[in-house]
């Protein structure tokens, strides 16, 4: 490979433009396969079903001067009217939602747009920024960690937060009974369907736990309420009491974990969050997700239910634990009680009871469950090749993976026909009995993201959809441009290939004269150190400004064009290029 296109090819794994969802994706064209039928006369809950109701698309006036968009996108869309303006909270996750919600609020009124805040950091509440403020700039009020988490969109471990991200919004999923029914707190995400056009505009107003503040003569109060998110902020107007408390609370069972991939959520400050929201007794909640509560009776019986819905998820969960039981066992014993259980706030339409009790779990004690025979286990392979001994062999194996089946055992089935599947991996019989397992389990999910996945899965399973990059957009790169180059370069030891760097020991280093920051990679022997600052000693010397290098590694800028015409510079010049084709060459880069 060229190194010009190596360097072109640099980031594409590491460059992936939301923070929990994923649109790195096209459309998908979903393959037949030849005599499919449905494999299920029940292909969506009827629970869920019926949940698509709380996306109808429209916009809801609450308290004098505030109004909801509900439906127009994953997420919600709030304007607040003022004496000569309005301001807007959450911003949708695209520029073309943006701006729908945008021409519904301009039937209300004219008046311009005076500040923009931040529910927190989640792709769908800010990437649609230009949908409200077409140009020039307005005030946008975040908390204070908020940019910090905006920042980690960017990381080391992106490739696989957006695969399974695009499992469990459906994404690569024909919309229909046996596809994309909701996601549970809205009807869709505009990333990865064909479209959505990312517009980040970055908070420039921070607070740390409270702020107050009076704009276009409204008065707001800014609150740190982690939850959901560590940066979440609620939005009080007290003298309308109206609170707009983002993710903290939606209807549906909360994501207490998710399915994604995500650090620990701590679950009683989720809880504590939920506290503060009772005790300012709002008289209307417009929430981040689905369509908002009126009257003051009503929010604090949901504000209890769900809280005490967390803490009981919390506090039996460590019962559980300190009586020295694993996830597995735990997740049979740790139920809701009936009062919980029924209530419309808390069916698991987004979050489950059991993902939330193993997240629990994992994030006191980690990932050994206690018992001494999981400290060190047999290979996959070993498992596998001794369970189907067990069975009496293949054949026998293959009877129980069909009695399961017919007996609609289907996650037996499933799990059984993964062992099988180790063994001859490329058995495409065997995948589509997995396939058919799944695709029932996602039929009978209640949960949007379970059954995603489920769903998903299975095409893959049947070759039926396959996750595509998309091509690099004028938007993409302009988003590109808004994160720290710093986050670029840190990514890149985790792409290191050992057997390609056994015994190399070489140096590259960075230097982006525009915004004074230097970056070395040190290689050494199937270890590549990432450091700040330029190594004066470095093999492979740099020089470049930032968006001029963002644009070669994504391919809008030709390497061997910006090296001639001095856009980059090497410290050999010329004679540095197959120092610098043997370095790049060391890193698994896509389509090397």
């Amino acid at each position: 490979m060229k190194i010009y296109q190596c360097i072109a090819t640099l980031t594409t794994s590491l460059f992936l433009l939301a923070c929990s969802p994923a649109n790195d994706a096209k459309a998908p064209s979903i393959k037949p396969v030849a005599g499919f039928t449905s494999t299920s006369d029940h292909t969506v809950h009827p629970t869920l079903h019926e949940h698509s109701q709380e996306f109808e698309k429209r916009v809801y006036p609450l308290a004098k001067g505030v109004y909801i968009a509900v439906g127009y996108g994953l997420a919600n869309s709030i304007m607040i009217e003022g004496d000569d303006g309005i301001v807007i909270v959450d911003v949708m996750e695209s520029l073309e939602n943006a701006q729908a919600v945008m021409k519904e609020f301009r039937k209300i009124t004219s008046k311009p747009v005076k500040a923009l805040i931040y529910t927190h950091n989640h792709a769908d509440h800010i990437l649609g920024g230009r949908g409200f403020v077409p140009v020039g700039e307005v005030d946008i009020y975040a908390h204070e960690s908020t940019n910090y988490y905006i920042d980690r969109i960017i990381n080391q471990i992106r490739p696989i937060i957006s695969s399974r991200s695009m499992r469990m919004f459906g994404n690569l999923l024909p919309k229909g009974e046996e596809g994309l029914v909701n996601l549970g707190v809205g009807p869709q995400l505009d990333a990865g369907q064909g479209g959505g056009t990312p517009t980040l505009l970055r908070p420039n107003k921070t607070y740390s736990e409270t702020l107050d503040i009076e704009i276009a003569g409204i008065k707001i109060q800014l609150i740190h309420a982690p939850g959901e998110t560590n940066d979440q902020t609620m939005v009080w107007l007290p003298e309308q009491k109206v609170l707009m408390p983002g993710d903290t609370i939606y209807k549906a069972f909360p994501n207490l974990y998710t399915i994604r991939g995500t650090l620990y959520r701590d679950v009683m400050d989720w809880v504590r969050s939920l506290d503060k929201m009772r005790a300012l007794n709002p008289q209307f909640i417009a929430p981040g997700h689905t369509k908002p509560i009126v009257g003051q009776q009503k929010i604090q019986d949901i504000l209890t239910h769900y809280r005490d819905a967390i803490q009981y998820v919390h506090d039996q969960t460590l019962y559980g634990m300190n009586k020295g039981l694993t996830p597995d066992q735990l997740v049979e014993t740790v139920k809701l009680p009936t009062h919980l259980k029924d209530h419309p706030y808390l069916q698991e339409l987004y979050g489950t009871v059991e993902w939330g009790v193993r997240g629990i779990f994992s994030g006191y004690l980690g990932w050994f469950n206690g018992d001494t025979a999981s400290l060190s286990t047999v290979t996959i392979k070993e498992r596998a090749q001794n369970l189907v001994k067990l069975a009496g062999g293949i054949d026998a194996f293959k009877l129980q993976v069909t009695n399961a089946m017919n007996e609609k055992k289907y996650k037996w089935a499933s799990e059984l026909v993964t062992h099988l599947l180790v063994i001859t991996p490329d058995d495409v019989s065997l995948k589509s009995i997995k396939a058919a397992a799944l695709r029932k389990l996602g039929f009978n999910s209640i949960s949007p993201n379970g059954r995603n996945f489920y769903l998903t899965q299975a095409l893959e399973l049947e070759g039926r959809a396959v996750m595509e990059k998309e091509e690099v957009t004028e938007a993409s790169v302009a988003l590109a441009k808004t994160f720290p180059v710093k986050n670029f370069i840190s990514a890149m030891p985790t792409l290191l290939v050992p057997e390609r760097s056994q015994g190399m020991f070489t140096t590259m280093s960075w230097h982006f004269p525009d915004v004074n920051k230097s970056y070395t990679l040190e290689v050494r022997s199937g270890v590549a150190e990432f450091r700040e600052g330029l190594d004066a000693h470095a093999d492979i010397k740099l020089e470049v400004n930032k968006d001029d290098w963002i644009e070669i590694i994504l391919g809008q800028k030709s390497f061997p064009l910006a090296l001639a015409t001095g856009t980059v510079s090497l410290n050999d010049g010329i004679k540095a290029l197959p120092k610098l084709s043997q370095f790049f060459g060391m890193f698994d880069l896509p389509n090397q």
